[in-house]
């Protein structure tokens, strides 16, 4: 993933546009989703260089100005027209990583943490269940 200010600044205004501020909550650009992006665009196949290409294709629509530039909602839907497919990988992994966050958990009234805290233990093994099992005979034919 680009690692420059001017790239970074790019994708965090990118990233306000998909998903803008709601009352105290940052948008996806402002909750610093950069770490886990990279994350899943290294770990999985699916996702291995969506940001980076995005970040070009974005950078092209910008012309001249490029990095230096404002990310429009005018922007982000010709990006989306030119390149429908890389749009929804880029939405599908921006929208996974947000909603992962715990402050958007707290935001939505989402529980976090562990399913089952507490656990759950199972009782211990009984091997009597087998008894009525190991009584019959067998229906395979042995083959040596």
């Amino acid at each position: 993933m680009k690692t420059s200010n001017q790239s970074t600044q790019l994708m965090q205004s990118m990233l306000d546009l998909l998903i803008p501020p709601v009352e105290n909550l940052a948008g996806a650009g402002g909750l610093n989703l950069e770490e886990e992006l990279l994350r899943m665009s290294t770990e999985h196949s699916k996702y291995t260089g969506v940001i980076d290409r995005s970040i070009d294709a974005i950078t092209r629509l910008l012309g001249s100005s490029g990095l230096n530039s404002q990310v429009t909602s005018e922007v982000i839907q010709q990006f989306e027209s030119s390149d429908p497919r890389l749009f929804e990988l880029l939405l599908e992994i921006v929208y996974t990583a947000y909603y992962s966050d715990t402050r958007v958990h707290e935001r939505i009234g989402w529980k976090s943490g562990a399913l089952q805290p507490d656990g759950h233990p199972m009782p211990p093994w009984d091997e009597s269940v087998l008894d009525t099992v190991r009584k019959r005979e067998p229906f395979w034919t042995r083959v040596n």
